[in-house]
């Protein structure tokens, strides 16, 4: 016998109501929903533009409705749902197909008379308008949302729209009444339970993510928000849920390609900078950026070079800037930088524009040529040297001879009664015939194949057998002079050019200072090298001066040669020594640095 179909307005009216509400709330977390879709996209197009893709794909209400539907043609049943089919008791929505639809409904014939017994008609209308307005808005806004909507009663799927059952590889027939907590990977199921305790204590929720594993095996990452609703009469679980597999996957991708890259920034040896094109701001630097310019990290990034003053000449940050919009690309821009300690390093700068995050950036190479700069610098000066010295070596002989005829028959004429009265003047004669052959001794000095005779030697027992010689020219110039020598070990030396060296510095240093001043001689060796300095406490060297320091024939003093300073170059050159030179307004020091192997 099949079962009585009764319809009710009040129920029909509770109903409405019902979805109506279901609706709003629907609504209201599509809305949200749809601002975090927007969020999320953002991210995903950011991070991956070909990823993209819409996929919206339509399916009828009618299948996933909970209220009976039936479509029915010449009296046949075309289509009935499975709400339907519960109905009617079927136990299939298959086993229906064809058969008469009043096989099922059942028509009650209650005739109505008035008072004198005539038959009356009784009709009965119901206006469904917002009701089914309602079910289409219902249909629209699940069937076409990019976002995958359920409802869970009591732990179970209650409905699921097109977009979730993409997420589980599942039919709508298999997941309504499974477990909601079916499909979650275990590890993650902890994050899903503390949210729904939250949401039932009406605590706001942010969205939260965890893991899923479809029919398939494969795990997806889903984005949900979830809010409470009536359904059917009693309390339930509407979610909102996004697949962020993507977003995930290019995260995890672009992490690993980040990196990768900072592991490369940080194996070439060349310092190099990246900065935003739009502020100027350090994105990254390397440690080879750290190391050369004595900055942290933590000092570099999110400041500009204007921020930490880095270019000596500010003209050439233009210049780069000019060269980038006309050329798009620097290479090879030599500049002035400053180091944290404000030591100025002289670089070749590199430039080109790359994209980090979207955001247009500034790779930036520093190749750093202090050094060579430095050793360029000494070559051209030793080259001036060995030219000089060459040339005295060529006429040194020739000019000799003649001066040292010279100076016999002043000396002889000298000695002679009637030439008493120009004693003076002889003298004189041979005081300056000595001082020229000192100048030609000197650039003999300087010639570049000058043999070297040399042998193990301590370099503090030459300064010891000097010491009592320059402390006698400091004494007579009412000026103080003290060694500090340290234990050092023995280097192949050539006696008499070093003693040469370390007269010409000691002498420079005395003549630079006031009466009073104290020059200080000092040795020391830190396991590679043994040093030698000579420090004097003038008032320094300017820097127009400095720069031609060792020069042939430079001096800033009257009666100078211009030579000392530069033979001391050429000694130092012939042992493998450097010579670097530290001033300031209290003084300057010059150290000599011998190699012991």
């Amino acid at each position: 016998m099949s079962k009585k179909v009764y319809i009710n307005k009040r129920e029909l009216r509770d109903y409405h109501d019902s979805l109506e509400r279901m609706v709003e709330e629907l609504t209201g977390q599509l809305i949200k929903t749809n601002e975090l879709l927007k969020k999320e996209t953002a991210k995903r197009e950011q991070a991956e533009e070909k990823l993209r893709e819409s996929e919206e794909r339509y399916r009828r209400l009618a299948e996933h409705s909970p209220d009976a539907i039936i479509v029915h043609s010449e009296g046949k049943i075309d289509f009935i749902n499975k709400a339907g089919a519960r109905l009617v008791g079927a136990a299939s929505a298959a086993e229906l197909i064809g058969k008469p639809v009043m096989d099922f409904i059942q028509i009650y014939d209650y005739p109505f008379t008035d008072i004198d017994g005539s038959p009356l008609v009784l009709e009965m209308g119901f206006d469904i308008t917002k009701r089914k307005q309602a079910e289409d808005l219902f249909r629209t806004l699940t069937n076409s949302s990019p976002v995958g909507i359920f409802i869970v009663q009591d732990g179970k799927f209650q409905f699921v729209n097109p977009r979730f059952l993409k997420y589980t590889h599942c039919s709508e027939e298999e997941l309504i009444g499974m477990d909601s907590f079916r499909f979650i990977i275990p590890e993650d199921r902890e994050i899903v339970r503390e949210n729904a305790v939250k949401m039932l204590k009406g605590k706001r929720l942010t969205p939260y993510e965890y893991r899923v594993m479809g029919k398939g095996g494969k795990t997806r990452w889903i984005m949900e928000t979830v809010s409470s609703i009536n359904y059917r009469g009693k309390p339930a679980v509407l979610g909102n849920s996004l697949d962020i597999t993507w977003h995930k996957r290019t995260e995890k991708m672009l992490s690993s390609s980040e990196k990768r890259f900072s592991k490369a920034m940080n194996t070439i040896p060349s310092p190099m900078v990246i900065m935003r094109i739009s502020d100027g701001l350090h994105i990254e630097v390397n440690d080879s950026y750290l190391k050369n310019f004595g900055y942290s990290r933590r000092e570099v990034i999110g400041h500009t070079v204007r921020d930490l003053d880095i270019y000596v000449n500010p003209d050439d940050r233009i210049k780069m800037i000019q060269m980038l919009s006309e050329q798009g690309i620097v290479h090879n821009l030599e500049t002035s930088l400053r180091a944290k300690s404000g030591e100025a390093r002289v670089a070749l700068l590199s430039a080109d524009t790359i994209e980090v995050s979207n955001e247009p950036c500034l790779m930036v190479v520093i190749n750093d040529i202090t050094e060579r700069k430095q050793m360029e610098k000494e070559m051209a000066r030793l080259e001036r040297l060995n030219l000089v010295g060459e040339m005295a070596a060529g006429i040194g002989h020739e000019i000799r001879n003649p001066m040292t005829t010279v100076r016999g028959f002043l000396q002889m004429l000298d000695r002679k009664k009637e030439y008493v009265q120009h004693k003076h003047y002889f003298n004189l004669m041979i005081e300056e015939l000595d001082r020229a052959n000192t100048i030609i001794t000197e650039f003999l000095t300087m010639a570049k194949g000058k043999p070297v005779d040399l042998k193990p030697h301590n370099l503090n027992q030459i300064v010891q057998t000097l010491f009592p010689l320059i402390q006698a020219d400091a004494m007579n110039s009412d000026k103080n002079i003290e060694a500090e020598l340290a234990e050092i070990p023995d280097l192949r030396l050539d006696e008499k050019e070093i003693r040469q060296l370390i007269l010409n510095l000691v002498r420079n240093g005395l003549e630079a200072m006031a009466a009073g001043g104290k020059l200080t001689i000092r040795t020391f060796f830190d396991g590679e090298e043994v040093s030698l300095s000579i420090q004097d406490r003038g008032c320094g060297i300017e820097p127009d001066v400095l720069e031609k320091i060792g020069t042939p024939f430079f001096t800033t003093k009257d009666n100078g040669t211009g030579l000392g300073i530069a033979v001391c170059y050429s000694i130092a050159a012939r042992h493998s020594a450097t010579i670097d030179i530290e001033t300031s307004p209290s003084g300057t020091t010059f150290f000599i640095r011998f190699r012991t192997q």
